[in-house]
């Protein structure tokens, strides 16, 4: 009797392992399935990126929503371009993450229009588990910290240096004067890493004064109005830095209203305008810093972070100064 029930239960246990055994090659399987569906599923472009910029207002944000269209087929993803109107609409940039946040895109790109007010924002992405990457526009790093945020990287220049390449060539090429800036829009960082870099150039030279440093908006026909009145102010300007290319085409209007010669002009972002006045000799230079390259690297960077890779906190793209000499 004993012998039997010794029998029944190693045949009770023997089928209890089996069972479990069964059961963990099936979960196993199952997990296999999922990560192939998984890949499947990025292979056949339903991986969706919201990238979210701060405008179209400007030749800028439309050479890099043509970057990011081109990158996004040949990577096989699906890219959602979104921009406000102006630049200064943050309110509609922040709604715009926001409704990716809730529609459940796979990543968001981000040029910030304020350096601190989408803070709130990318913290909310970072709690549902969905990467930001910075692109063209860096934000406070230390205020997005002590929020509890972070960004997986900033694609794009370094804005201080780029703008250096031009004040170091005012300094080479004009050698002294008095010198106009047009500031950018208040509270974003890179137009002030802009300012900064060109500014400090013209003050470490010792040969330049700076009679003149006021906002346009980064805006056209407000750098216009602008330069009107600085040039009425400062007849002897005869250097104008302009952070974006909207106010340095603005800028260029002013003088050709005004009938000045001998103001030399540089600003930022090569726009096709720029180039048609740097060949007219109307723009001394203008920083490139290539939208299409960062458009590309931004969406690689959601990529590689969503196949579990970490980033460098800066993903360095192209940047120079055109001129007549290179032109």
């Amino acid at each position: 009797m004993k012998k039997k029930v010794v029998s029944i239960l190693m045949a009770a246990a023997m089928v209890l392992s089996l069972a479990a055994c069964k059961g963990q090659s099936d979960q196993a399987k199952t997990e296999e399935t999922a990560k192939t569906e998984d890949a499947k599923s990025k292979d056949s472009g339903d991986v969706k990126i919201a990238y979210i910029v701060k405008a179209m207002s400007d030749q800028f944000w439309i050479d890099m929503k043509e970057g990011a269209d081109k990158a996004a087929e040949e990577l096989g993803v699906v890219v959602d371009f979104q921009a406000p109107e102006k630049e200064t609409d943050v309110e509609v940039q922040i709604q715009y993450v926001e409704n990716a946040i809730t529609s459940g895109y796979d990543a968001i790109v981000l040029s910030a229009a304020d350096s601190k007010a989408l803070n709130p924002s990318i913290v909310k992405a970072n709690d549902a588990k969905i990467p930001v990457i910075l692109v063209n526009d860096t934000i406070d790093m230390e205020a997005l910290e002590a929020d509890g945020g972070k960004v997986a990287t900033y694609v794009g220049i370094d804005q201080y240096e780029a703008a250096a390449l031009a004040g170091s060539y005012a300094v080479e090429n004009v050698k002294s004067g008095k010198v106009a800036l047009l500031e950018g829009i208040a509270g974003v960082d890179a137009l002030d890493q802009r300012l900064a870099g060109f500014k400090d150039k013209i003050e470490e030279s010792g040969d330049f004064e700076i009679v003149a440093s006021q906002t346009a908006n980064c805006d056209r026909n407000e750098a216009f109005n602008v330069v009107q009145n600085i040039l009425t102010s400062n007849p002897d300007v005869n250097v104008i830095w302009a952070v974006n290319a909207e106010m340095g085409q603005g800028a260029i209007q002013a003088i050709e209203q005004s009938g000045k010669s001998g103001i030399s002009v540089f600003d930022f972002d090569a726009s096709d305008d720029d180039m048609e006045t740097i060949e007219n000799g109307t723009l001394v230079g203008s920083v490139a810093q290539y939208p299409d390259l960062q458009a590309k690297a931004a969406i690689q960077a959601c990529l590689d972070v969503l196949d579990g890779k970490t980033l460098e906190e800066h993903t360095v793209t192209k940047a120079e100064l055109i001129t007549k000499d290179n032109i």
